[in-house]
Formats: C-alpha cells, structure tokens, sequence
C-alpha cells in the first residue's frame, strides 16, 4: 500500500493525460475529480480509471482536445455537445452553465451528449454547493445491471446525484449508482483476488456469485427501486439528449477504437427563490444535527447524513494523505514514463 498527498497525485495524473495529447486545463479538471473520489474513499472511481482513460485516448474513441460547445435551447435549458472528449470536461462545462443560468432564471437543466465516462457525479455536485447551489447529476452506462427478475442485463450503473449546501459542516450529498455497487468494486475486487459480497453481481448464467472473475452482470440497488430509477435515468440521459440507452451504448471496455456516445444531464437550483431562502442554509445544517442525534442501532457509532462519512474520509485523507493499492501505483508510474 502506497500513500500520496493530494497535490502530487493530481500532478501525477494531469502529466500523465497531457502526455496523451489533453491540454492543460482538461487534464486539471479529469486529475481533480479523480483525485477528490479518492479523497471520498470512493476508490473504485478514483485514479485506478486512469489507465482506461489512456488506453481509450491512445486508440482513438477519446477526443484529446474536443471542442465542447454550448447551446442554450430555451430560458432555463441547455446542452453541451461534448465532441467525444473525456467526460469530465464536458460535465464540468455543463455544470457551469447550469450554475450561471440558475442565477438567472433560479433553475437550469443541461444535457451533455457525445461523451464519455465521467467519473465520480459528487464532484459535479460539489461544484454546485460551491456556488451555493442545490445541484443535480444524472448519467448512464453500456449495459451491465440485470433488471429485476431477469437473468440477462440491460440498463448500466446509471448513478445520481444531489447536493445540497449547508451553513456550516458537511453539506447532504447523495452520490450512488442504481445497482448494488459500481462496476469499479468488480475491477478493484479482481485486482486484489478479493471475494464479493453475494449480493453484488451474477454469473454469465444469471446466478449469484462472489468470484470477481466469474462476474457478469451486476445486480440492481433494492432490487425493483433500483432496477426502475436506472431505467428512469436512462430516460433523463441518453433518451432525452438524443443518444442511446442500455443495450445500444458502446461498451465500457471493448470496442476501445468506438466513441461512446455517453450522455448525461445536470442541473442547478437556486435555493434563494424559494420561501426557505433566509433560513435554508441553517436549517440543512440543524437537519443534519438532529440524524445525529438519533439513537444508533446496534453496530453503528453514530447515525450520519447523506454523504457524511465520504465527507469525513475525505477531511482525513486530507491530511495524511490517500492510501493507494500498490498495483494502482504501479499502473500510473508506468503511464508516467
């Protein structure tokens, strides 16, 4: 296990994309989000991503330097056509827009099409609650989540996110995908020979397995709850912004020299135009000392907020640094020569 600041994992990864023919500022912001999931402990969107990234850039289906363009399509919408370039410039710029839009209108909803994987959707999130925001992130993924009752998949991971500013402390922040987990857990989980947990994943036939290596197929988050919001958020992304869903959308890994396509949509809420305005702040902060001060079930220390104990991983990694699987630092060393 290797431990990194911060700052040099960001430069490690920004050097390594520039390398590649990304320009300084794109590559600032991919380093940056995949540095903050690291920093969250949400590990399996972090830096180990950095050699898909590089194998997609070097053989063709990752735009380098794309030009991203902005549409405004009416009073409180947009979209950004993200030229095929890697996914978290084209989100970081709709975000962007959302905000600006929001401060115009009080509520902004952007597509993104012509994308690709865009990491971690709190970092967008959290780019939101920076400009005292409430922010929303939806995306999609190629085909990988079993529906309920089916035994073969269809939808991917599809995550969402919202955040939401406080006054003080962590903000609430819900950042999940709509299966059991990520597919990052399976890749993290071969890396280390690790067992799953049984509820994760299905084999090629459909049946539950805990082998990394005979994983198929992920299983949906709650089961039919999951299941529909992945549907629901293919609706949000790929249907609404033109592009594909489920078992239309160019796998993740294969068909490495085909763009992917991947859209996803963002918005931004100004939570000053609402009745709650002069006390929204104080009160998502009270909402929040009060879920602590719920009597804890048994094995748990303390009730916490949505998106707490990422909070606090990411204020102690702060500070001593992010634990790193000693192959993950290997990849990127390699990818650094």
């Amino acid at each position: 296990m290797k431990t990194v600041m911060q700052d040099e994992l960001r430069l490690l990864v920004a050097e390594i994309l520039q390398r590649r023919g990304v320009p300084a500022v794109d590559a600032e912001i991919v380093a940056h989000s995949l540095v903050y999931a690291n920093l969250r402990g949400t590990d399996s969107h972090g830096v180990l991503r950095v050699p898909h990234y590089v194998k997609r850039l070097e053989m063709g289906s990752i735009n380098p330097a794309p030009n991203t363009k902005f549409e405004r399509t009416g009073p409180a919408t947009g979209m950004v056509d993200g030229d095929d370039g890697l996914g978290q410039v084209a989100v970081w710029h709709a975000m962007s827009h959302a905000i600006q839009i929001a401060r115009e209108s009080g509520i902004c909803f952007v597509g993104v099409n012509n994308s690709s994987h865009c990491g971690a959707l709190s970092f967008f999130g959290t780019q939101a609650i920076e400009a005292q925001m409430i922010g929303m992130v939806f995306s999609q993924g190629d085909k990988c989540v079993v529906p309920f009752g089916g035994r073969d998949s269809f939808c991917g991971t599809n995550p969402i996110c919202f955040a939401v500013p406080s006054r003080t402390g962590n903000p609430i922040m819900l950042d999940m995908a709509t299966s059991t987990v990520a597919w990052g857990h399976i890749i993290k989980a071969r890396g280390l020979n690790q067992e799953l947990s049984a509820a994760w994943a299905v084999d090629a036939a459909g049946d539950p397995t805990v082998d990394p290596h005979q994983a198929k197929w992920l299983t949906p988050a709650a089961g039919p709850k999951g299941y529909a919001l992945g549907v629901i958020l293919d609706v949000l992304t790929g249907v609404l912004c033109g592009g594909a869903f489920g078992p239309h959308i160019v796998p993740m890994y294969g068909q490495y020299e085909e763009n992917r396509k991947l859209c996803h949509s963002v918005g931004a809420i100004d939570y000053r135009r609402f009745p709650g305005a002069d006390s929204f702040l104080d009160n998502v902060t009270r909402m929040v000392e009060e879920l602590h001060q719920v009597p804890a079930a048994d094995g748990f220390e303390k009730v916490l907020a949505p998106g707490e104990p990422e909070y606090l991983r990411q204020t102690e990694r702060s500070e001593k640094g992010i634990p790193l699987d000693d192959y993950v630092w290997d990849e990127l060393q390699e990818l650094a020569v």
